[in-house]
């Protein structure tokens, strides 16, 4: 009797807590978001806010005026400007300068500077590791004599860290594969894959040839597919 209710509550545990647990993060995002723009409204004027949930209308134009307005030059030279001044200082260097380069990583826009890569550990297998930078600090680039090298990040699996390695050309391999989803199958051990199901139609239409290889089997009820020899 308790294994015949426990496995079900694990099923429904596996099903529900995934989906409530992206909803409550989703939710508390556009909450934030929100509670925000209603603030930089009722700043300008209260009788601003007409509905609910403005403040994410106004947030999410604030953030499209803001992407436009980056693409003119003399605002990218006053955000570089800017930037060079917040990399000055100590503390904000730290800080604003690895969630920058941490953003950075799942940019589309860079697909050079963040590549995936299987590290080869002779005798061990493969990692997953993530080329950071093509070039490397010019202390290290000297000591390497001659040898190109780049930065790989491995990280560890269900922990916030990992190693930086300096590796050669030929212990990486190059993988067609994004940063998103290596990066979670590195984190969660290969445990979390989930993507989108591919639905297939009935509706296909049977006159095309198939490649698939025609099997030896009689076609019976329970293999109508199968063509006799």
């Amino acid at each position: 009797m308790k294994r015949l209710l426990l496995r079900p509550f694990i099923k429904g545990s596996m099903v529900l807590l995934p989906l409530l647990v992206t909803v409550w993060l989703v939710w508390s995002v556009l909450s934030s978001m929100n509670d925000l723009g209603v603030r930089a409204l009722e700043l300008l004027h209260p009788e601003l806010v007409l509905f609910p949930g403005m403040g994410v209308v106004v947030m999410l134009i604030t953030l499209l005026a803001v992407g436009l307005a980056f693409q003119l030059n003399p605002i990218n030279w006053v955000y570089e400007y800017v930037e060079d001044a917040f990399l000055r200082l100590p503390l904000v260097k730290t800080l604003y300068g690895a969630v920058k380069d941490f953003a950075a990583m799942f940019d589309g826009d860079k697909p050079k500077a963040q590549q995936v890569v299987l590290v080869d550990m002779p005798d061990i297998g493969k990692l997953v590791g993530f080329v950071t930078a093509d070039h490397v600090p010019e202390q290290v680039a000297e000591s390497a004599h001659e040898e190109t090298l780049y930065a790989v990040y491995l990280p560890m699996s269900y922990m916030v860290g990992g190693y930086t390695l300096f590796l050669p050309r030929e212990r990486l391999t190059f993988v067609d594969w994004s940063v998103e989803d290596a990066m979670r199958f590195a984190v969660t051990a290969g445990i979390s894959q989930s993507q989108p199901r591919h639905r297939h139609h009935d509706d296909h239409d049977e006159s095309q040839p198939s490649d698939a290889p025609i099997s030896d089997a009689p076609v019976t009820k329970d293999n109508p597919q199968a063509r006799g020899a």
